[in-house]
């Protein structure tokens, strides 16, 4: 399911119901925040969480870690955040084979570089309902404007 990055504060009771968030694009900084944001609604339901990162390539060379983490119990935490970078098509078999088991309490946001239309990566994300695809690109001069607008508003400068 596709969603805008700045409908994701907006209704977060919804936003939580996902396990699998698919963060592309070159905008880094947004791309972090919004996974701040993930974190911070799970540690209001639940403090005791694991965070866990891995890049793709420790994946494709030995795929039984993903399963692992995936898997495996925790002692000390409920929940597991596992964030995965450097995302590209290759991942897509793993990461279907474990949503289709769709692992309560675990957590995966996907960080990825700008990913074309056909990529599979991102079809998969944006036609599963369980899944969010958010695009992170720069920002334009007319979205920096609309920013500044609002919180100038906000503050009541304007």
């Amino acid at each position: 399911m596709i969603i805008k990055s700045y409908e994701l504060k907006r209704n977060t009771s919804f936003f939580l119901k996902n396990n699998f968030f698919l963060l592309y694009g070159e905008n880094f900084g947004l791309k972090k925040d919004i996974r701040e944001f993930i974190k911070k609604l799970i540690k209001q339901k639940d403090d005791n969480i694991e965070i866990l990162s891995l890049y793709e390539d420790e994946i494709l060379k030995n795929d039984e870690t993903i399963y692992n983490l995936t898997y495996s119990g925790s002692l000390f935490s409920n929940k597991k955040i596992i964030t995965i970078y450097d995302a590209t098509d290759k991942i897509i078999k793993i990461i279907s084979n474990i949503y289709e088991k769709y692992p309560k309490n675990i957590f995966f946001i996907i960080f990825s570089e700008i990913l074309e239309k056909k990529s599979k990566l991102r079809n998969f994300f944006e036609k599963n309902k369980k899944t969010i695809c958010t695009a992170c690109y720069l920002d334009s001069e007319k979205d920096l404007e609309i920013i500044i607008q609002s919180e100038l508003k906000k503050n009541n400068i304007l």
